[in-house]
């Protein structure tokens, strides 16, 4: 397959989670730049399709409704096979992702290799690598049968002039200066094994604001407002909520914040996409596989045998241990040695 000749019309697919598409973006980038006049579309579902709001690569988002009956699967079908693409990359490789590929009817469908829903696909990328992979480079793998080398693993989330404004206003209300370290603290995951317990997060949250003099604010999503707002009260430095933004703001937000900690979940790759500094809790999940090759983001775990499982659930004996036996303490070690790539932090480690 040559590139630039068998590709006027390009659909990529990636479903699920928020954070699943942002870690699309730097693909999308490396076809833009190797296919400049060609009509390049993503499809993806309503909640993460909100991440290519201000998309500078993109053509078009068609959003796959979810959860969808059988009739509007089979209407969705029908339209997207009249976009007559002649390539399609899943890089999701679900079966329903690998069905919609087929029933494009483009003539070359890349995806990872894996029966039976690997039969959907004319070209097969193997989906395991021996080492620890960034999943950036996963997906960019799907790359190489179009003879192209991406090497910018920059995530791109734009936000608007509003969006910035809407955060200076905030934060001018909240009394928080430029010259404030401001942290970032995520206390949520729709993942059991990847939340950190509550308790830790308001003893965290004390930590950062009487060692370090930081202002935090507090992220959140839907459905999740009455939770955090339960940790912010059990907190004696009573940490802030931040008001409820969408995600352009949130990142217009993070990419005036100092530091993100938190969660492996969708705000911790926007922090990213934002060059803001990052420290990430993990349980179940490997840190090499969400974190980029980068010194400014870092990772802290447990450390138990059990780790990483991958699991979504832990139940009885461990009861998800990895996270429960994480303090709040090493987390602000963690922090505090986040020290080199966050200058505020070095101003009160060297006080005068």
């Amino acid at each position: 397959m040559t590139p630039c000749l068998a590709a006027r019309r390009i659909l990529v697919i990636q479903f699920r989670q928020i954070g699943d598409v942002l870690l699309s973006t730097p693909l999308l980038r490396a076809l833009r730049q190797h296919y400049p006049q060609s009509y390049l579309a993503f499809c993806a579902e309503p909640s993460p399709a909100r991440v290519l709001k201000h998309n500078p690569f993109l053509d078009e988002v068609l959003v796959y409704p979810r959860p969808a009956t059988w009739q509007q699967a089979y209407r969705f079908m029908r339209r997207l096979r009249a976009y007559r693409f002649d390539l399609v990359l899943d890089l999701m490789g679900n079966p329903r992702s690998a069905l919609l590929a087929l029933s494009s009817g483009a003539r070359q469908r890349i995806g990872f290799a894996g029966l039976p829903r690997a039969l959907c696909y004319t070209v097969r990328v193997d989906r395991q690598r021996a080492v620890q992979e960034y999943t950036v480079y996963k997906r960019l793998r799907l790359l190489a049968p179009l003879g192209i080398t991406a090497t910018d693993l920059s995530l791109c989330l734009p936000f608007t002039a509003q969006d910035a404004e809407a955060v200076k206003g905030f934060l001018d209300g909240q009394g928080i200066t430029p010259d404030d370290l401001l942290i970032c603290l995520d206390p949520t995951s729709r993942v059991p094994t990847r939340q950190w317990p509550g308790e830790q997060v308001s003893r965290l949250a004390d930590l950062l604001s009487e060692r370090l003099g930081a202002r935090v604010l507090l992220l959140w999503g839907p459905g999740e407002q009455d939770y955090v707002a339960t940790l912010a009260a059990r907190a004696r430095s009573r940490p802030l909520l931040i008001p409820p933004w969408d995600l352009s703001t949130l990142a217009a937000l993070l990419a005036r914040a100092d530091l993100f900690v938190g969660c492996n979940s969708a705000p911790l790759h926007i922090a990213v996409s934002q060059g803001t500094p990052t420290l990430a809790i993990h349980g179940a999940t490997r840190p090499g596989n969400w974190s980029p090759p980068a010194p400014q983001h870092r990772a802290i775990a447990a450390g138990l045998p059990c780790q990483p499982c991958g699991k979504v659930y832990c139940g009885a004996p461990l009861h998800v241990a990895c996270l429960r036996t994480l303090s709040a303490e090493q987390v602000f070690a963690a922090v505090q040695a986040c020290a080199p790539w966050v200058p505020k932090l070095r101003r009160v480690a060297e006080p005068g």
